[in-house]
C-alpha cells in the first residue's frame, strides 16, 4: 500500500519532500558537525568553506538545499526523457531516503555537491542520443565532471563512465571522445594556471596525490548496519538485473538511458574498489543512479506483493539508520 501510494504523480510531494527531507536531516541541524577539514580539499570545495566561513550550520543548512535540488531535479530528467514508462515521483523520495541514512548526511560533503554535477551531466549525455549537438553535449559532459573533480577528486573517474556512455549510445566517435576530453581539461587548465599564477602549483599537485591515496580511517558498523546494507546490495542486483533484462520497456532509447544509469552506478562501485577511503563519501553518489535504479523496478515490476514487501524494508532500514546515526 505504501508503495502503491508514493509512486504516483501527485503536486503534494513538492510539499512533502522537503518536509520529509528536514525530518531526516534533524540530527544534522542539530548537532552540526565539519565533515571535510579546510586543508585536505578540493579549490572549489575550499572556496565554499571559505564563502561559508566553514561554519557547520551554514553548511548543513546548503546540504540540505543540495538534497532538494537534486531530488527535484531526477523527477525533471524522467519527465524530460521518459525512461520510466510510467511518470512517478518515487525517484525523488528514493534519494532523500538513500542519501539521508549515509553516513556522511551528518553534514555537507563534497561528493555531494560531485553528485548534483554528476546528474546534469546525466542529462547531457542523453542529449548526445540525439545527435543535433552531439560535440557540444560531449563536451559539456566533460566539464561538468571536470567541475565535480574540483569539489571531490574521485569523481574524475567519471570520464570513464562518459566514454562508456558513448559506446553504448553507439557514438563513440573521435570528435565526441575528444569534445568530452576538452570540458574534462578545461576547469582543471584553469585551476593550474591559477595555482601556477600563484607559485602554488606543485603544491596543489601533491595535495591531489595525497588526497587519491589517502587512507582515511573508517568507522566500525554495527549489526544492524551491516544487515542493511547487505539488503541493500542484494537489493541493488536484482533491480539492476530487472532494469538492464526487464520485459516492460521495449524502446531501443529507454532501454539505452537505463543502461546508461546502470553504468553510472557500477562506476562508483569501482571508484569504492579503487580507493577504498571513499567508500562512504560514494555512497552519497551512487545514490543518484540508484533512485532510478530502484524507482524502474518498484514502478515496473508486476508483481506488487514483493516490490511492497521490498519497499517496506527499505523504507524501515533507512529511517532506522536514520535514528541510530
Amino acid at each position: 500500500m505504501l508503495l502503491k501510494v508514493l509512486r504516483r504523480r501527485s503536486p503534494i510531494y513538492f510539499i512533502l519532500i522537503p518536509i520529509i527531507a528536514l525530518l531526516l536531516w534533524l540530527n544534522a541541524f542539530q548537532n552540526p558537525v565539519l565533515l571535510a577539514e579546510y586543508s585536505s580539499q578540493m579549490p572549489l570545495y575550499q572556496s565554499i568553506l571559505c564563502i561559508l566561513n566553514c561554519n557547520p550550520l551554514y553548511l548543513n543548512i546548503f546540504g540540505y538545499l543540495l538534497i532538494l535540488i537534486i531530488s527535484y531535479s531526477l523527477i525533471q530528467l524522467n519527465e524530460q526523457f521518459i525512461f520510466i514508462k510510467q511518470r512517478t515521483d518515487l525517484p525523488s523520495a528514493l534519494f532523500i531516503l538513500l542519501a539521508s541514512c549515509a553516513t556522511l548526511a551528518n553534514g555537507l560533503h563534497p561528493a555531494l555537491i560531485s553528485a548534483l554535477f554528476l546528474l546534469l551531466s546525466l542529462n547531457r549525455v542523453f542529449k548526445i542520443y540525439h545527435g543535433s549537438q552531439s560535440i557540444a553535449s560531449s563536451f559539456d559532459v566533460g566539464l561538468l565532471i571536470g567541475l565535480a573533480s574540483l569539489f571531490y577528486l574521485p569523481t574524475s573517474l567519471a570520464f570513464i563512465w562518459f566514454v562508456w556512455s558513448l559506446i553504448i549510445l553507439g557514438s563513440f566517435r573521435l570528435r565526441e571522445f575528444l569534445g568530452g576530453l576538452l570540458g574534462f581539461i578545461t576547469p582543471l587548465f584553469f585551476i593550474c594556471c591559477w595555482y601556477f599564477w600563484q607559485g602554488n602549483l606543485e603544491d596543489f599537485l601533491e595535495h591531489s596525490k595525497m588526497i587519491f591515496s589517502s587512507h582515511e580511517h573508517l568507522e566500525s558498523f554495527s549489526i544492524t548496519q551491516i544487515l542493511f546494507w547487505g539488503f541493500l546490495t542484494l537489493l541493488s542486483l536484482i533491480s539492476i538485473f530487472f532494469t538492464i533484462w526487464g520485459f516492460e520497456e521495449k524502446r531501443v532509447r529507454s532501454r539505452k538511458y537505463l543502461i546508461i544509469i546502470v553504468a553510472l552506478f557500477i562506476t562508483s562501485v569501482a571508484s569504492c574498489i579503487l580507493f577504498p577511503s571513499s567508500i562512504l563519501a560514494q555512497t552519497l553518489i551512487a545514490a543518484v543512479p540508484l533512485s532510478y535504479i530502484f524507482s524502474y523496478f518498484f514502478v515496473m515490476n508486476r508483481n506488487t506483493k514483493i516490490s511492497e514487501i521490498l519497499f517496506a524494508i527499505l523504507v524501515a532500514g533507512c529511517i532506522i539508520l536514520t535514528i541510530m546515526r
